[in-house]
């Protein structure tokens, strides 16, 4: 063989084991980025679990509203009959501290025209 012709299967190997490299560098870049999108699914699929997680921990709008305005009418119940009891002690108190003045002014005034 010529010496041409053996550079030309020199260069033609070069080229095929090059060739052969960048296929195997293709294969390599394409797994690459296979792990990278399965690695990066993962994340949007724990992601979408940890949402679902914590959608059960959280109450809907309109059943808390519905909650809220069913305990703010219990405990403004419960207020009116503290304030009612309230009420009425004071007003008997003041009505027995009314008692004892009257029985003390009625026992001064005893004591001041018959005791003499």
């Amino acid at each position: 063989m010529d010496r041409d012709t053996v550079h030309e299967r020199e260069l033609r190997e070069q080229w095929q084991a090059a060739h052969e490299r960048i296929h195997e560098m293709e294969q390599e870049a394409v797994m690459l980025a296979r792990k990278d999108v399965d690695r990066r699914l993962e994340e949007m699929n724990q992601f979408r679990e940890q949402i679902g997680r914590e959608r059960g921990e959280f109450m809907r709008r309109d059943v808390y509203d519905q909650q809220h305005n069913t305990l703010r009418e219990a405990l403004d119940v419960r207020l009116k009959v503290l304030e009612t009891s309230k009420s009425n002690l004071e007003g008997r108190l003041w009505m027995v501290g009314a008692g004892v003045s009257a029985v003390v002014v009625g026992i001064n005034l005893f004591l001041h025209y018959f005791a003499k």
